[in-house]
């Protein structure tokens, strides 16, 4: 993600290692009282500022505004040009990407003047990034080209690990394939040689990357676990949320269940710091995850999150936001008021009335925009609800297709058959016992076949003709395990089958009994029916503060990837390699329109080792 790479920078250019950060900050605020140097004062206020940017990017601007002004007061240029840089690098964050350039180019300026090379190749590196988040790249690799040819005199060049590590990240393709190692190994042994984690930690996420471009998959995969980790027990977010982005992203393709784990656990991680930015992606990845599936209830819960994140960010733009621009509005005025000293009297007048003006007009325009605003939410939540109840009747519709195909197709086959076998049977004289126990037995299976597609539908349309009123009760849930495998007991005993329940009997479901019953019935038939003989069917549950969750395993084949997912999938044309599989599709279709009507949600994935897991979660109730 090219953004963070620049919001990466920043936080590396603030501090070359985490731990014990809060400490000096604390202690750099506790003796700033006691400072009566001024240089000794404007070098420590841009410490702090540089310091707080992980804890407060307000803090963090108003120490290097403190700082800029006494500079300028004391003339002392490097104190002013490092206050200048930290400005640039809060509106960089703040995605005012203008007003960054424009202190990052000041800043430059100065640092050029004082001829302090470190910070020039520093502030060439910053340009050369805001001009990556506006996509001028030709521009971008200009600067970045210009801070490495200047880098290379440096003695201390601490700053060359930085450039050398992003410019990989961002422009890989400008760099010879037979250079890349050899710029990695470079950035690999400044990082070492200054003792910076962060950049090692950098250096391991492009070496995964650069495994994953070369096919060496699972050497690439470990490597950026690895680095996700080392970031994470050195509290480095923003690099570690990066790479679990990488994570996410590389497992989209083949397993969406792991993609998923990344993801959520990127925006727990967000949530937790405040990144908004991060929290917007993570949120948007799993919303078109779940769009894709069709979960109803998890896009709900992810649209929702992204409305407030937006409510949030328009709310910080309407409060505190101001305070930014204003600073930069004045920087502006107070250079007009230099250049035009002459006319201040009459500049001020006009402005006077430009501004009376300028705020009647936006005063007019706010009021406008927020009717507007309102009108819109409405008509977006009026719209919104339609279109939730269009796909439920589009839903109920496809469902209610696929029952009358079923009733009018898969019921006449097996019936059929039994006709022609009862045909047959007419004359038994010419058929050996064998031959005749044979036939009755395809009759009995073919009858129990339909009888399970039968009763499952039956099932379906007593709930659905009966206008069901869901209302959730208590039940403990072991109880109803155990109920539920009663039936099934001598089947697998007759098979050499071993129940497994793994259930505390202390969980309390909240759920409609013959609703959730069905379910479990289904779930431990279909395993039973897909399981080999003498193996182990385990039944287990856990319980959090949101939702109770009930699996099923089995050790069968499993099934395959291009049926897994759209077993659910009222749409979806399901092509059956047999009998069993039919039965147990129609019945994992009822179970998904139970679930959803109890709240919950349904789902099914393969055991790492072997057989299939089909689980459901309903919410707890307090």
């Amino acid at each position: 993600m090219k953004k963070n790479v620049s919001l990466l920078v920043l936080l590396l250019l603030a501090v070359s290692e985490c731990f014990g950060q809060f400490r000096e900050v604390n202690k750099l605020k506790k003796d700033l009282p006691l400072i009566h140097d001024s240089i000794q004062y404007v070098n420590t206020l841009n410490r702090l500022g540089l310091l707080l940017y992980e804890q407060n990017i307000d803090s963090a601007f108003f120490y290097a505004k403190k700082a800029r002004n006494i500079a300028e007061r004391l003339n002392y240029k490097a104190g002013k040009a490092d206050a200048l840089n930290a400005i640039g690098i809060v509106y960089d964050l703040k995605g005012n990407l203008q007003l960054s350039l424009r202190y990052y180019n000041e800043a430059y300026n100065l640092y050029k003047e004082l001829k302090d090379t470190s910070n020039i190749v520093q502030g060439l590196m910053n340009i050369g990034l805001v001009f990556n988040e506006t996509r001028e790249n030709k521009k971008a690799i200009d600067f970045f080209k210009r801070a490495m040819n200047i880098g290379k005199t440096l003695q201390r060049d601490s700053i060359m690990s930085l450039v050398l590590c992003n410019y990989l990240l961002l422009y890989p393709e400008q760099v010879p394939k037979d250079s890349v190692e050899i710029y990695l190994n470079k950035a690999r042994e400044i990082g070492t040689r200054f003792k910076d984690n962060r950049m090692l930690v950098e250096a391991d996420q492009i070496q995964g990357l650069l495994y994953l471009q070369n096919n060496e998959r699972e050497k690439g995969t470990a490597l950026l676990q690895q680095a996700a980790d080392n970031g994470l027990a050195m509290e480095l977010s923003y690099l570690s949320l990066d790479i679990i982005i990488n994570l996410g992203d590389l497992y989209m393709d083949n397993d969406i269940a792991k993609a998923i784990t990344y993801y959520k656990q990127g925006l727990s991680i967000a949530e937790k710091s405040g990144y908004h930015y991060y929290e917007k992606f993570f949120g948007k990845k799993l919303y078109d995850i779940y769009s894709a599936q069709n979960n109803l209830n998890e896009v709900q819960r992810y649209s929702e999150k992204l409305l407030k994140l937006y409510e949030d960010e328009e709310k910080f733009a309407n409060t505190s936001g101001f305070d930014y621009i204003d600073y930069a509005l004045k920087d502006q005025e107070l250079e007009a008021i230099t250049i035009r000293s002459q006319n201040r009297q009459v500049l001020a007048i006009v402005l006077g009335i430009l501004f009376v003006i300028t705020a009647i007009t936006v005063i007019f325009t706010y009021r406008l925009y927020n009717l507007k605003k309102k009108h819109g939410q409405t008509l977006e939540k009026l719209n919104h609800t339609v279109q939730l109840r269009n796909e439920k009747l589009e839903i109920d519709h496809e469902f209610n297709n696929r029952l009358v195909s079923i009733l009018a197709h898969d019921f006449r086959q097996p019936i059929g058959a039994l006709k022609t076998l009862a045909t047959v049977l007419k004359d038994a004289n010419t058929f050996t016992r064998e031959e005749l126990m044979e036939l009755v037995d395809t009759m009995e299976h073919s009858s129990n076949i339909s009888l399970e597609i039968f009763e499952n539908i039956l099932q379906w349309i007593k709930q659905q003709l009966s206008g069901f009123n869901y209302k959730a009760v208590q039940l403990p849930l072991k109880d109803l395990i155990d109920e539920a495998i009663q039936p099934f007991y001598l089947m697998g005993k007759d098979r050499g089958l071993k129940f497994v329940t793994t259930v505390d009997p202390a969980i309390v479901i909240h759920a409609d009994k013959e609703l959730v019953q069905f379910i479990h019935r289904n779930f431990i038939h279909n395993a039973i029916k897909f399981s080999p003989d003498n193996s182990t069917i385990t039944i287990g549950a856990s319980s959090d503060n949101n939702d109770v969750t009930v699996c099923v395993q089995d050790e069968g084949k499993g099934i395959s990837p291009d049926k897994l997912k759209l077993l659910f999938n009222f749409k979806a044309n399901m092509q059956y390699s047999n009998e069993k599989e039919k039965g147990a599709g129609v019945a994992l279709m009822i179970c998904k329109d139970f679930t959803e009507k109890m709240n919950g949600r349904i789902w099914v994935e393969n055991n790492k080792e072997k057989g299939a897991i089909f689980c459901y979660s309903l919410p707890n109730i307090y």
